[in-house]
């Protein structure tokens, strides 16, 4: 009998609810030995700003590596398969992003991988712990598009209310 299909996973930050404390930066640090895959940006606005792989659906890193380094575990997160990749970076050119890194040592791309081992023992990646604000939501598909949702009519509503005052 087959079983059925492994639920897809999501994690999206939410710029709105982020405080820019640079928590989510550190703990990935911590937890990837001073090579963070989240990094907090300072834009010229002074808004400090996240980002991360966005772990596409249709995935331009996945679908330029030549021999199948970079691929997707059972929940879409993408990752690289280090003992199969050559260090090409057509994963780096062909993110619109400019994610995947090539790592000094082992010369082989990196990139965040939503902390897969957390993940194997059931835990949410650091990030996602560790967000004071509560800024990154993580999990099941469905039910991340639907707190976003939520999260964006609650602001319209506030909007709303303050304009009424």
């Amino acid at each position: 009998m087959a079983s059925a299909p492994q639920p897809k996973y999501l994690r999206v930050i939410d710029l709105g609810a982020c405080i820019g404390c640079g928590a989510c930066e550190a703990v990935c640090d911590f937890l990837h030995d001073g090579r963070p895959f989240i990094k907090v940006y300072r834009t010229s606005l002074g808004l400090d700003i996240p980002l991360s792989c966005f772990h596409c659906s249709k995935a331009p890193c996945v679908e330029v590596c030549p021999t199948g380094a970079m691929t997707r575990d059972q929940s879409g997160a993408v990752y690289v398969e280090k003992s199969k990749c050559i260090g090409c970076l057509a994963c780096l050119y062909a993110c619109p992003f400019s994610i995947p890194e090539l790592e000094p040592v082992l010369k082989v791309s990196s990139k965040c991988d939503l902390c897969k081992p957390l993940r194997e023992m059931g835990l949410t990646p650091g990030c996602v712990s560790m967000c004071p604000a509560g800024a990154i939501l993580y999990g099941e598909e469905a039910l991340v598009y639907e707190a976003g949702k939520k999260r964006i009519a609650e602001s319209m509503a506030k909007a709303r209310f303050e304009a009424l005052r």
